[in-house]
C-alpha cells in the first residue's frame, strides 16, 4: 500500500464513521405525521440543527394533539423549552426498564446552553403503575408527561419517545422564578422562661373602730333566751320522775297493809 492511500483511507473511515453517526431529525420526524408540528416548530426555533450535530440523544416528541400554547411562545422561549425535550443519552423502552430503584436522572441539551438555573436543565424519569412518567427535575415541578410509544430507535444513536404532553419546567419562560428548596431553619436557642416573682399579698384594711364595736353592740343588746324557751317543745320536766320509776307509797297505804296483817296473823293464832 503506497503512502498516498493511507492519508485517503483514513479519510474514508472518518466520512464513515461520521455519516455513520449523523441524522437529520427534521427528514426523520417527517415519516410520521402524528408528530409534524412538532417537527415544524424543531426547526422553527433552530433546535434541530443543534440536534443534528449530535451523536447522541434521545427526542421526547409531543403529538399534534398535545402541543398546546407552544405555538404561540417566541422563537427564544420555544427553542428553551424543546432543548429540556432533548436528552444527551440514549434511552429505549428496554434501558427504561432496567433502570436501577425504577428511577433516572437525565442531562438535557437545556443544561449545556449554560441558561439553566437549579435544576432546570435535568429531567426526571420514574417507573409507575407499568409506565414511564417524565418531568423536570426542579423542585416541586410537575411530573405527569406519560411516555406513550416508542416512535424509533436506531441503537445507540437516537431514540425517539413519544409522550402525552409537553414538559413543563418551572420558570424556564421567565414568568415566574424556579422554584426551589426552601433553606434550612436556623436552630436558635431557646430562651429560658424569665420566673415571675410572685405578686405581692395585698395587706388586708384593717376593720374600723366602729365596724368593731357594731357587732358587740348587738349581741349585747340581743336578750337573754329564757330556759322555757331553750327547751324544746315535749321536752320532760325536770322535776318529774323518770316515767319507768313508780311513786312511794302514802302513810295511809302502809297503814292498811300493816292491819290486814296483823288481822291475818291473829286469825291463824285463835284457830
Amino acid at each position: 500500500m503506497s503512502r498516498s492511500t493511507v492519508p485517503l483511507l483514513c479519510s474514508f473511515l472518518i466520512l464513515f464513521a461520521s455519516s455513520a453517526s449523523a441524522f437529520n431529525i427534521t427528514r426523520i420526524l417527517g415519516q410520521y405525521p402524528d408528530y409534524s408540528t412538532f417537527n415544524e416548530l424543531l426547526s422553527k426555533s433552530g433546535l434541530a440543527t443543534d440536534i443534528n450535530s449530535r451523536g447522541t440523544i434521545t427526542l421526547l416528541a409531543i403529538p399534534n394533539g398535545a402541543v398546546g400554547d407552544l405555538t404561540s411562545k417566541s422563537d427564544d422561549v420555544l427553542k428553551r423549552v424543546l432543548a429540556t425535550h432533548v436528552v444527551l443519552d440514549y434511552y429505549d423502552p428496554m434501558k427504561l426498564q432496567r433502570m436501577k430503584d425504577k428511577t433516572a436522572k437525565m442531562t438535557t441539551m437545556y443544561q449545556q446552553s449554560g441558561k439553566a438555573a437549579y435544576d432546570q436543565g435535568f429531567l426526571n424519569v420514574t417507573a409507575r403503575d407499568g409506565s414511564f412518567i417524565f418531568g423536570s427535575a426542579v423542585v416541586g415541578a410537575q411530573r405527569n408527561s406519560k411516555l406513550e410509544k416508542s416512535v424509533m430507535n436506531q441503537p445507540y444513536n437516537i431514540s425517539i419517545l413519544g409522550i402525552s404532553q409537553p414538559i413543563v419546567t418551572p420558570g424556564i419562560d421567565g414568568t415566574m422564578a424556579p422554584i426551589s428548596a426552601p433553606p434550612p431553619k436556623a436552630n436558635t436557642p431557646k430562651s429560658s422562661p424569665v420566673a415571675e416573682a410572685p405578686a405581692e399579698e395585698e395587706e388586708a384594711e384593717a376593720p374600723s373602730e366602729e365596724e368593731a364595736e357594731a357587732p358587740a353592740e348587738e349581741e349585747a343588746e340581743a336578750p337573754a333566751p329564757s330556759k322555757d324557751a331553750d327547751a324544746p317543745a315535749g321536752a320532760p320536766d325536770a322535776d318529774a320522775p323518770p316515767a319507768d320509776q313508780a311513786p312511794p307509797p302514802s302513810s295511809a297505804a302502809k297503814l292498811k297493809v300493816s292491819f290486814g296483817l296483823f288481822v291475818v296473823l291473829a286469825t291463824i293464832i285463835l284457830a
